[in-house]
């Protein structure tokens, strides 16, 4: 999921290795890749990524975009594009303009999908005679 190609001399990676525990709220811009283990909520200004070994559990989870390949316990709300794949674990409500289930993958709460649109209008009443 991450770029791996020419990246802009302003761009950031923050990367959070298996083995690592974080405990609070991690806010980044630019990406983030977590193969560690997250207590707490992830702000993410740009891609995030949680490997295969990567944990997150907490209150909430927003970027972007997102791939979770790991476990998430959390409310997330992505801008973009929410990827679930078949090693990902998902409890928790989302809220993304796409949403990616894989085969296999696991998914337990609510989903609202799409952009968000005003309501639709109430239909005219006709005139009374």
């Amino acid at each position: 999921m991450l770029s791996r190609g020419k990246t802009s001399p302003n761009a950031s990676l923050t990367y959070l290795a298996e083995g690592s525990e974080f405990e609070g709220t991690l806010k980044a811009k630019g990406q983030v890749r977590i193969d560690g283990v997250v207590r707490g909520s992830v702000l993410v200004e740009g891609e995030l990524e949680i490997g295969p070994s990567g944990i997150v559990e907490g209150e909430q989870v927003r970027a972007k975009n997102a791939h979770v390949q790991g476990k998430v316990r959390a409310a997330v709300s992505v801008e973009g594009k929410l990827t679930l794949t078949k090693s990902g674990q998902l409890e928790g409500d989302v809220r993304a303009r796409a949403l990616d289930i894989e085969a296999g993958a696991v998914f337990i709460g609510r989903s609202q999908t799409g952009e968000v649109k005003a309501a639709l209008p109430q239909p005219s009443k006709p005139a009374s005679e």
